[in-house]
């Protein structure tokens, strides 16, 4: 390898005439628009911005390879980077293996736009993403106003063309991609006119910005500097055209600290040997997560179900993860993502989303009974059991690899290279005796319930009271977790006036949100009932046959008197209630 510089100018012409493209190993572009600008900042401050690491490639070797283009008008709800066709390839080409996210953030700073919702918009909403360009204010130098916010010296920010023209005493912005058409040697003071001239019209702000004329040109003269002439890009030339050893360089590099997860490596992996894969797990993805009220599932989930689904070791490292495994996973992808797709709809009917899902390795050996052809109808209760146990008793969390190849263990049967399934039906009361590793088991005691009986309002209370109520429509209506008693009532005026002795406040108001205070109750109706007394709401919406309905499907005990003043008694009759009820589930 060998060491060169260049200039930011350089290297945007570069990408800009395709003679620099991404890997198809590499990751998406995650930076938030806030790291671009503090980029800017270090690199007006002369602060190292780090070495980077290119691959060059050339003759017939590139044409085996998936490339992708920088993307230049970035969008926060989604964008992709647009794949490279190979008759537009050069004879030698560059990949970026180490510095993907630093050269596209200047590559949009001064090429291209950056589109971020909103405050306080709406996510579906198209107009909430205006496209915002990179400016500097050039009456903002910290280095000579002497303070310091945030430890920024320099006030870089992405604002809409609109907002950029409002102009203030101390705010004059600047769009900095206008400097790479200055040349190498440009007169300061004619730029500095033109911004006067083509942005103030009003006297006032004319004598303020002239009294900033000397750090507004000094500003402006650096900041030509630092993207122009100064050579700020110190690179790495790596010439091997052996995609596997590239990999592993690209595996070392990207991996020294929490950079990549094991799971971006095999991603990378497989994009490297599978060129489609990047798009195929994208869209996938995405249409997994429109399921239902939306869930939040990412590639992390992907490869780990893509390792458990085709009987690949769980506890992956990259060398492990060549061809032959990559191949299994691309020929059986259509199965993995008809399981998969069926397990999200099966969970959603359990009430699942996004907000109350507390691990996505839980849904792995549901989707592995699928994929294998077991009885999913007649297993409906026992998959639901196993999933709110799994979750309640938090089995993946920690040494989760080692979870997943064990409940896969006792899921299958392996003769030689064939792999079955062991049973015909969800085997949950296997599960439940199964020993997994870390001392962790899906089988809870009655401590364990006593605990969760204390569990306040949350994903883990939702999945409890599902059980509590199996016939509920989750899939077609909106349920919420309600307090019988108002939490509204909990406040120290509303105890005062109940007359609760002073003593009793803390502990009423740490029981409000526990399970024995809550039921579930359809969104619609929940708004209705609102912040009404209990008592009052019942006798203003039910008849006597169904108050005593009312009791009977929210577990609440017929002589529990429903007072606010009686609410004690009202917890305690009720928790012991839920107990027994969940002992007959649960235990």
């Amino acid at each position: 390898m060998s060491y060169q510089e260049r200039s930011i100018k350089d290297i945007i012409k570069m990408i800009g005439r395709n003679e620099v493209y991404l890997p198809a190993i590499q990751r998406k572009f995650i930076w938030k628009h806030e790291q671009i600008e503090r980029l800017f900042d270090s690199i007006m401050r002369g602060y190292p911005i780090g070495t980077f690491l290119f691959w060059y490639i050339s003759g017939e070797k590139k044409n085996n390879y998936t490339f992708y283009k920088f993307l230049q008008n970035y969008h926060e709800r989604g964008g992709r980077n647009e794949v490279a066709p190979n008759p537009q390839l050069k004879d030698e080409i560059i990949g970026v293996l180490d510095g993907q996210q630093r050269l596209s953030s200047m590559y949009i700073a001064l090429q291209g736009s950056y589109a971020y919702k909103k405050a306080y918009a709406r996510w579906d909403n198209d107009n909430a993403f205006p496209k915002r360009y990179l400016y500097i204010n050039l009456m903002k130098n910290m280095d000579s106003d002497g303070e310091h916010s945030d430890d920024l010296m320099y006030q870089f920010k992405f604002l809409t063309e609109q907002e950029a023209k409002l102009i203030s005493k101390d705010k004059l912005w600047f769009k900095i991609k206008n400097v790479l058409t200055w040349g190498d040697d440009p007169e300061i003071d004619d730029y500095y006119d033109k911004v006067i001239d083509n942005q103030v019209n009003n006297n006032e702000l004319i004598m303020a910005i002239k009294s900033k004329k000397s750090q507004i040109k000094s500003t402006l003269r650096k900041l030509h500097m630092k993207i122009v002439l100064e050579k700020l890009i110190n690179d790495f030339k790596l010439e091997n055209q052996d995609l596997d050893e590239v990999l592993d360089i690209f595996v070392r590099v990207n991996s020294g600290g929490t950079v990549l997860s094991k799971s971006d490596l095999l991603f990378s992996t497989i994009v490297a040997n599978w060129e489609e894969a990047r798009d195929e797990i994208e869209d996938f993805l995405i249409m997994l997560n429109n399921k239902g009220d939306g869930f939040k599932l990412d590639n992390d989930f992907i490869m780990r179900s893509c390792l458990v689904l085709t009987d690949c070791p769980v506890l992956f490292s990259v060398k492990n993860f060549r061809r032959d495994n990559i191949t299994r996973i691309r020929t059986e992808w259509p199965k993995i993502k008809e399981a998969l797709s069926l397990t999200i709809d099966l969970i959603v009917k359990f009430g699942f989303s996004g907000d109350n899902l507390t691990s996505h390795n839980a849904l792995v050996p549901i989707a592995y009974f699928i994929l294998k052809g077991g009885n999913v109808e007649g297993s409906e209760k026992e998959i639901q059991k196993y999933l709110i146990n799994s979750l309640l008793m938090q089995i993946y969390g920690g040494q989760g690899d080692q979870v997943l190849t064990s409940i896969r263990d006792e899921l299958r049967e392996v003769s030689g290279d064939l792999h079955t399934l062991k049973y015909k039906n969800f085997p949950l009361k296997e599960l439940l005796e199964l020993k997994l590793p870390g001392n962790k088991s899906l089988k809870m005691s009655n401590e364990d319930l006593d605990e969760i009986l204390e569990y306040k309002k949350s994903a883990y209370t939702f999945m409890v009271l599902s059980l509590l109520y199996p016939n509920l429509r989750y899939d077609q209506i909106s349920f919420h977790q309600d307090h019988i008693h108002p939490s509204s009532f909990f406040t120290d005026s509303k105890l005062k006036k109940y007359h609760i002795p002073n003593e009793k406040w803390d502990e009423w108001k740490d029981y409000k949100d526990t399970l024995p205070n809550l039921q579930m109750m359809e969104g619609k109706e929940n708004i209705s009932k609102s912040k009404k007394p209990v008592k009052k709401w019942l006798e203003e919406n039910t008849k006597l046959g169904d108050k005593i309905k009312y009791r009977s499907d929210n577990y609440i005990p017929m002589d529990a008197d429903l007072d606010f003043f009686e609410f004690e008694a009202f917890y305690e009759s009720r928790k012991k209630l839920l107990k027994k009820e969940l002992s007959n589930i649960l235990l």
